[in-house]
């Protein structure tokens, strides 16, 4: 590496302010053309983690004069930087200070704004799921997973064996899944 990325990396190390050392990776990035995968190589960190530091970049002046003046923290910070304007970020900052928010209320607002979700809801238990995939399982022959996350929820079946073997479960499992109640999906109106 040349004289000045050396230098460069070396700030960035040492550095404990994010504000700066997002700055620092951005000049590394943009200017000097470095890829994340190198950057995140030679500190030592995830390219995840860099990738959430140069995130920072894109915080106006009115949000990180906020941090400074410690109205908020640097995780809220983080969690802001996810969305993707700068109307958006003003919007979220101001709601931030407005209502005192919690990093734990920062992230639900985020999410809603992102993604249009509120979390409500209850995750189902790992024992009703473990038990519902074993039943699943063993009466179809596959292999059940289930994620479910605030915003989604996967499930996930693998059938093995060749399109001859697989393709007649398959069709079993989804004429099942057809024949089953509609469930009412959140915009629908139950009461009708």
């Amino acid at each position: 590496m040349q004289t000045d990325i050396v230098s460069v990396v070396g700030q960035i190390k040492n550095e404990t302010n994010f504000i700066t050392k997002a700055k620092l990776l951005r000049f590394l990035v943009v200017d000097k053309g470095i890829r994340i995968k190198d950057i995140s190589r030679t500190l030592g960190m995830k390219e995840s983690y860099v990738c959430h530091i140069l995130r920072l970049n894109k915080l106006n002046d009115l949000v990180v004069d906020g941090y400074y003046s410690k109205l908020i923290s640097i995780s809220h910070l983080f969690i802001i930087a996810r969305l993707h304007t700068t109307e958006q970020i003003e919007k979220a900052y101001e709601m931030v200070l407005g209502n005192s928010f919690t990093v734990s209320q920062t992230e639900e607002l985020i999410r809603e704004m992102l993604y249009q979700t509120k979390t409500v809801g209850e995750h189902m238990e790992k024992k009703e799921i473990d038990l519902l995939t074993h039943e699943i399982e063993i009466a179809h022959d596959v292999k059940v997973k289930v994620v479910q996350t605030r915003i989604k929820t996967k499930c996930l079946i693998e059938i093995s064996g060749s399109l001859q073997d697989a393709t007649p479960r398959l069709r079993s499992i989804l004429k099942i899944l057809g024949e089953t109640q509609k469930v009412p999906s959140k915009d629908e109106d139950v009461t009708a």
